[in-house]
C-alpha cells in the first residue's frame, strides 16, 4: 500500500510538470520565474517548502528523540528566518532580479563579485541537491527497496518534472508537497499522542525512562545552542538564491512581503510535529538511533494507508527541497555565467534562453545524482560551500542594504575574507568557543567590509 502511494505520488508530479510546460512555459523568465506571476499562497507555499527537507522531516525526529522539545528549534529557526526576509523582500522584488547576484553588481559594480558570488553559490546548491538524492534513497529503502533503484526513479521524476516547468511546475509541486507533508507530520504526531495518552501521557512515559528535565524544556538545549542554531539558518535565509528566486516570481513587492510573512508562521508552528514523532519513538520504541524514530513510527505505528501518506510527506519534502535547489542553480548559471559573465546571449533571446535554462537543469541535475551515488563522501565537501557561501556573501548583501558608504572593494575583500575564514575554521576543524564557522566566518568578513570600505572610494551609484 505504501509503495502504491508512492507511485501515484511520482506519477502525479510528471503530469504537473507535464501540464506546466504545455500551458505556461514560453521563454526564460516563465520558466525561471514562473512568468513573475505567484500569488500569496503560491508564493507562501514555494518559500516553505523550500526549507523543508530532509532535514527539517528526518532530522526534526531525530532532534526531537535526542533533545525532546528543545529540537524544535531548527525548524522554528527556518521559520525566524523567512520572517526576517520580510525586511528585504520588497525592496529586492522592486529591483526586478532574476538572480542575487544581480543585485551585487548592481550595488557594488564589477562582474567579479557577481561571478564569486554565484560560483560558490551554484556548487552549494547542486550539493545539497546531491544531500536531497540521498534522502530520497533512504526513504525508498523504508519501503524495502535497496540499492539505488527507487532513488534514480524518484531522481528522474524530479529531473523530468523540473526541466518540463520550470519554476512554474516546481510551484505548484511545492504547494502539493507541501500539503502532503503537513498531512503526513501531523497524522504521524496525532498517532502517537493517541498511542501515549497525550502530552501528558508522552511525558510520563518519557520520564518512567529517565530522560533528562530539560527533555521537557524548550529551551533546554541552552541559549548558547539556541543561538548556534538561530543565526546560520536565519543568515542563510536572508541570502540564499533558492529563497529570492521565489520572491523575485512574485507578482509584486506586497505579495512578496505578505508570503515571507505566511510562510515563516507555517514553519513556525510546523517545526514541532516532527519533534513528537521522535518523542513518541522513544517513549514507546527501544531503538538505537534517533535517525531511526520516523520510520520506525511508520512501521509500527500507522495503519498501511496513513503510513504511506507520511512517507509520501517526507518524500514530498526531500523533492520540495531538490527541485527549489535545482531551479535556483540553474538561475546561476543562465542568467549570470551565460548572459552577463560570458555574454553568450541577451536576455531578448528569450526562446533560446529557455533551451539553455533546460539544458543546464539536466546536466546539474545529472551531476547532483552521479556525485551522490559514484562518490557521497563530496556531498559532505560540497555542502561546505553552503557554510561557505552564507559566511562570504551575508555581509556584502546586508551590509549593502543598509550603509551606503560601502565599496565595491571593500565588499570584494569580505567576501573572499569570509569564505578564506570559514574554509580555514571547516578543514582545521577549530574550536573557537562552540562558534559555528560561517559565524566567524562572517565577523572576519564584516571586520574586512567596514575597514577596506573606509579605505576606499565609495560607489558611484547604489542600489
Amino acid at each position: 500500500m505504501m509503495l502504491f502511494i508512492i507511485i501515484v505520488y511520482l506519477l502525479a508530479m510528471l503530469f504537473i510538470g507535464w501540464w506546466s510546460s504545455r500551458r505556461y512555459i514560453k521563454g526564460m523568465s516563465d520558466f525561471l520565474l514562473a512568468g513573475r506571476r505567484l500569488g500569496f499562497w503560491l508564493c507562501a507555499f514555494t518559500l516553505a517548502a523550500t526549507h523543508v527537507g530532509p532535514g527539517f522531516c528526518l532530522g526534526g525526529g531525530e532532534h526531537g528523540y535526542n533533545m525532546g522539545v528543545s529540537g524544535g528549534w531548527y525548524g522554528m529557526a527556518c521559520g525566524v528566518g523567512l520572517l526576517f526576509l520580510f525586511l528585504t523582500a520588497g525592496k529586492f522584488r522592486e529591483l526586478s532580479f532574476y538572480t542575487l547576484p544581480d543585485y551585487l553588481e548592481k550595488r557594488y559594480g564589477g562582474k567579479a563579485i557577481r561571478a564569486l558570488g554565484a560560483l560558490i553559490s551554484a556548487i552549494a546548491l547542486t550539493g545539497l541537491v546531491g544531500a536531497c538524492a540521498l534522502g530520497a534513497k533512504t526513504i525508498f529503502g523504508m519501503l524495502g527497496i535497496e540499492g539505488n533503484w527507487g532513488f534514480f526513479v524518484a531522481a528522474v521524476v524530479i529531473l523530468v518534472y523540473t526541466t518540463s516547468g520550470g519554476l512554474w511546475a516546481v510551484t505548484l509541486t511545492d504547494f502539493l508537497q507541501l500539503s502532503i507533508t503537513l498531512i503526513g507530520v501531523i497524522i504521524g504526531a496525532i498517532v502517537v499522542l493517541a498511542k501515549t495518552g497525550g502530552m501528558a501521557g508522552l511525558n510520563s512515559m518519557l520520564a518512567a525512562k529517565g530522560v533528562e528535565p530539560g527533555y521537557f524544556n524548550l529551551f533546554g538545549m541552552g541559549a548558547k545552542g539556541i543561538i548556534w542554531v538561530l543565526l546560520p539558518t536565519v543568515m542563510y535565509t536572508l541570502i540564499g538564491q533558492d529563497f529570492y528566486q521565489r520572491l523575485f516570481a512574485a507578482k509584486d513587492a506586497r505579495v512578496a512581503r505578505r508570503a515571507t510573512i505566511g510562510s515563516g508562521l507555517l514553519l513556525v508552528v510546523l517545526s514541532f510535529f516532527p519533534v513528537i514523532i521522535g518523542m513518541g519513538a522513544r517513549a514507546l520504541g527501544d531503538i538505537e538511533s534517533g535517525a531511526q524514530a520516523l520510520p520506525w513510527v511508520l512501521q509500527n505505528l500507522t495503519h498501511p494507508v496513513f503510513g504511506g501518506i507520511v512517507l509520501a510527506g517526507v518524500l514530498a519534502a526531500v523533492m520540495s527541497s531538490a527541485d527549489s535547489l535545482l531551479t535556483a542553480a540553474t538561475a546561476h548559471v543562465v542568467k549570470d555565467f551565460w548572459v552577463e559573465v560570458f555574454h553568450l546571449s541577451t536576455m531578448d533571446e528569450e526562446k533560446k534562453l529557455l533551451k539553455v535554462s533546460r539544458i543546464s537543469t539536466v546536466i546539474l541535475g545529472v551531476i547532483a545524482v552521479i556525485i551522490a551515488v559514484v562518490i557521497p563522501s563530496l556531498i559532505t565537501i560540497i555542502i561546505y560551500s553552503y557554510i561557505t557561501y552564507t559566511a562570504a556573501v551575508f555581509v556584502p548583501v546586508i551590509g549593502g542594504l543598509l550603509w551606503k558608504r560601502a565599496t565595491n572593494a571593500g565588499a570584494l575583500t569580505a567576501l573572499i575574507g569570509g569564505a578564506i575564514a570559514t574554509l580555514a575554521g571547516i578543514l582545521s576543524k577549530a574550536d573557537i568557543f562552540g562558534i559555528p564557522s560561517e559565524i566567524y566566518g562572517a565577523i572576519v568578513s564584516l571586520i574586512l567590509f567596514v575597514v577596506v570600505s573606509l579605505a576606499t572610494k565609495p560607489a558611484k551609484a547604489a542600489a
